[in-house]
């Protein structure tokens, strides 16, 4: 074997054990790098492997608030501190969209989470239980496919009410519902049918029941025991609403009319006993009565004035449909005082109506300030709420400031009176609430 046939051997040989080697060797998969999706606005992201656009957005946001009011149980409890409540709220939203041949197809969630104190008197059911549980809870959530949207959101009969931080009277409510939207050359029609508990019905008993109340007569008051029966409720009809709207250049308006089945009216029967060995008491008969409401708003961007600045006018009118007017729900009449609570206010028969105004002034790009007026009354009508009536008014200011981009500073206060009749006491309230959020 001479030294070439020696060399071509070991070279063969090499080969034959690199190619061995190179089979052995795991071939690395391709990365699925994050790609910016611009087809949605600014924040979207492809998920990998698939043509949905994800964004990402929440915040935390801390707050605290002082006051001072005539109704409810705080000041009774606290008799020497106004100082309402502490509060931490944290919030995680997310967007999926794509495009399909049937137009764009999006879903979003909004989960919340909040601590506080119960007391408060501006508190909502949900910071009561939360202030309890320190649990999430869902704020809104919808699926939408072009015109079409489902879920838990926004009413389409809601306006907003004003710019101020605390909004004045006015429908402010958050609704399963299902909603058909159209627009064209600035304007847009919208129909909704909503879940009329999203409101504050009531249920309906199915037959005749009975409670056992204690109740205090005589002079000095005395303590007994009642048996009242009680029957009827809701039908749970759902609110059907339709809006319709137009915004060209500095102009925009909104115009909504909705028919409700909200209300309840009561007859009273004195002296019932079901059977001969049964307890006799009242019998109590609710009655649910159909109602409507129309409302809507004016909108003007002022920026020939000075950039950024706003001026709008809203109101409503309702039958037998208080949650429609402000008189119940969000920040309503009720929120602050006089019905009791905000369920007997929204089913309590009756006209009501509300009418607000706001403006808004931007200082510098950092730096706003708003206030906002509303007025609001009610007539009681029926055998059951027919001697109540009130009427209300709200003042409210607030200033914002953004020192750097993604956090927001909020000062708000503001003033409301209530004057009512019958069952509807007199009473004022002030609070002051501060507050600053991350968003992201």
């Amino acid at each position: 074997m001479n030294f070439k046939t020696l060399l071509l051997g070991s070279a063969a040989a090499m080969i034959v054990a690199g190619g061995a080697q190179a089979a052995d060797l795991t071939v690395a998969e391709p990365v699925d790098y994050v790609k910016v999706c611009d087809a949605f606005g600014a924040g979207f992201y492809y998920s990998p492997g698939t043509d949905t656009c994800i964004k990402v957005g929440g915040y935390v946001k801390f707050g605290t608030s002082v006051g001072h009011t005539d109704y409810g149980n705080y000041v009774g409890a606290y008799p020497n501190s106004d100082w309402s409540n502490f509060y931490t709220e944290v919030s995680i939203q997310l967007t999926a969209s794509s495009v399909t041949e049937f137009g764009n197809l999006t879903g979003f969630l909004d989960v919340r989470a909040q601590t506080g104190n119960s007391g408060g008197f501006t508190e909502s059911l949900t910071q009561a239980a939360n202030s309890v549980t320190k649990s999430a809870y869902l704020d809104s959530a919808y699926l939408q496919l072009g015109p079409l949207k489902a879920g838990y959101f926004t009413s389409l009969f809601d306006f907003g009410r004003g710019y101020t931080d605390t909004g004045v009277f006015g429908s402010d409510t958050t609704a399963d519902q299902i909603q058909l939207n159209y627009a064209v050359n600035g304007f847009g029609l919208a129909l909704s049918v909503e879940d009329q508990r999203d409101r504050g019905s009531t249920g309906n008993t199915g037959g005749i029941e009975s409670e056992t109340t204690l109740y205090a007569t005589g002079t000095p008051p005395v303590l007994g025991a009642s048996t009242v029966y009680y029957q009827g409720g809701s039908d749970n009809v759902p609110n059907v609403i339709g809006a319709v709207s137009y915004a060209s250049g500095i102009f925009s308006t909104k115009i909504a009319a909705a028919y409700t089945d909200l209300a309840l009216d009561r007859t009273v029967t004195a002296g019932y006993q079901p059977t001969p060995t049964s307890a006799t008491g009242d019998l109590l008969t609710y009655t649910a009565k159909s109602g409507w409401a129309i409302g809507g708003n004016v909108e003007f961007a002022l920026d020939s004035f000075s950039a950024g600045d706003k001026f709008t006018v809203f109101g409503a009118y309702g039958d037998n449909a208080n949650s429609f007017t402000g008189i119940a729900g969000g920040t309503s009449v009720a929120g602050v005082g006089g019905f009791g609570t905000n369920q007997l206010a929204a089913v309590a028969p009756g006209t009501s109506w509300s009418a607000g105004a706001s403006y808004k002034h931007v200082w510098t790009p950092s730096v706003w300030s708003a206030i906002s007026g509303g007025y609001a009354s009610y007539d009681g009508d029926g055998t059951w709420r027919g001697a109540d009536s009130l009427n209300a008014w709200r003042l409210q200011a607030s200033t914002g400031w953004t020192p750097v981009k993604g956090l927001d500073v909020m000062l708000d206060g503001g003033y409301t009176s209530v004057d009512g009749d019958g069952a509807i006491g007199d009473g004022d309230a002030w609070a002051v609430n501060l507050w600053l959020k991350r968003s992201w």
